[in-house]
């Protein structure tokens, strides 16, 4: 390092080497002169038992008596026993933060997540989110959202009669609060004592899933679906009938679960509810149905994409929908029908045709509750389960031919 005192003649005068040059003006104060004839100052001081260096700006726009000024400014941080350098990082944090949005840590958040594996679970978690949250919070700094404004968006969800979507909101929002407070972009977690608000957490007495009541009720409900089977709704609700998953486990499908040459279908941990890997077998009637699916939507990963060649998956809402629009919502005579109703009608029917608990149980991915299934595993009762995979499905064929007669006897009868 060259030594002597600067001037403003000398600093015009230097002139750029092949490598970095160095000139102390005096006090740990130097003036970095770069190959390319940049003109930096740095000051050295040390801390912690330790020599740091901070930059203090770029020659001429901060002139050498600013670069003085600057240099008594760092001596007063550290004889006041802090670190300027440490506080210049955090600085940068804080500003950075204060241009970071919801929306952007959001975005950062679900690639970290399909990053590490749980490409199902940020789809999952988006569409929610989208739709609920980011309209309200999304363009707002994530430094600056507050408990209250989090929770009033929470409250709307639930008004609305979204009671499980806001739990799931609150959820995901704790999460990514949680983040993004681990990366530095904001001091606390404001959802994370909202699991604790009485009007947020206050349920509605709990009612059973609508479900059509009797066999000849599923076959006319199956026939019905064929109104609808030119839309992936109409498709997943009908493959629905057959495999009874829940609705986010059925639409949130990927193409590479399902091995069409070995008949299963292989759903990792991270897509079930019960946190374990779950096996269907494939009958002859969802093969063929999924041949189908994979010529419309076999060139992307999703087997019900949001979109045609899209990435992420369809939500799990338009099932329910669908189902509404085709006469069997809440108000509908026997109380409607839901996507979760094919779980039900699977359990009960499947066990009024003899089949044994536990296969069911297990084939409905159920988290263990007796003593039956305490020793459950995705590999559990293979070929029991195949076979009334089977069954079943030639069961459900039977019961929409009969309601295809029933409903062609009706209409002879008129004629």
């Amino acid at each position: 390092m060259k030594t002597g005192k600067l001037t403003d003649v000398r600093i015009r005068s230097l002139k750029p080497g092949p490598k970095l040059q160095k000139y102390a003006d005096g006090g740990g104060l130097c003036l970095v002169v770069t190959p390319a004839g940049g003109k930096n100052w740095w000051v050295r001081f040390r801390s912690d038992g330790r020599e740091q260096t901070l930059s203090l700006g770029a020659w001429p726009v901060v002139s050498l008596a600013v670069a003085r000024e600057r240099l008594l400014a760092v001596k007063r941080e550290l004889k006041a026993g802090r670190n300027p350098a440490a506080a210049k990082r955090e600085a940068k944090v804080e500003k950075k933060a204060e241009a970071l949005t919801f929306s952007k840590t959001v975005e950062v958040f679900l690639e970290a997540k399909r990053e590490f594996g749980f490409g199902g679970r940020a789809d999952s978690i988006w569409g929610p989110l989208k739709k609920h949250i980011l309209p309200h919070l999304g363009g707002r700094p994530v430094a600056d959202i507050t408990a209250k404004e989090v929770l009033d968006v929470l409250l709307t969800v639930k008004k609305s009669g979204l009671e499980e979507t806001a739990r799931r909101c609150r959820q995901s929002v704790g999460q990514i609060f949680k983040y993004a407070v681990v990366q530095g972009w904001r001091e606390s977690n404001p959802a994370a004592d909202l699991q604790y608000i009485p009007e947020l957490n206050r349920s509605a007495p709990v009612q059973h899933m609508r479900a059509v009541k009797t066999p000849a009720d599923l076959g006319r409900l199956l026939l019905a679906l064929e109104s609808i089977s030119h839309t992936l709704a109409g498709k997943a609700l009908d493959l629905a009938a057959y495999v009874f998953l829940r609705a986010s486990e059925l639409t949130g499908a990927r193409w590479s679960e399902i091995d069409l040459d070995s008949g299963f279908w292989r759903l990792p941990p991270e897509r079930m509810k019960a946190k374990g890997e779950h096996l269907i077998p494939l009958s002859r009637q969802v093969k063929e149905r999924l041949e189908a699916l994979k010529e419309l939507t076999g060139g992307g990963p999703c087997v019900f994409p949001a979109w045609a060649g899209g990435q992420a998956n369809m939500n799990a809402e338009s099932l329910r929908r669908a189902l509404n629009r085709l006469g069997y919502g809440p108000r509908a005579l026997g109380g409607g029908h839901t996507p979760h109703g094919f779980r039900s009608c699977a359990s009960t029917f499947l066990r009024e045709r003899g089949f044994e608990p536990a296969w069911i149980e297990i084939q409905l991915a159920h988290a263990e509750r007796n003593k039956i299934v305490k020793a459950y595993n995705h590999a559990s009762y293979i070929p029991q389960r195949e076979a009334m995979m089977a069954a079943w499905a030639d069961y459900l064929d039977e019961l929409r031919e009969a309601a295809r007669e029933e409903a062609g006897e009706a209409l002879g009868s008129k004629n």
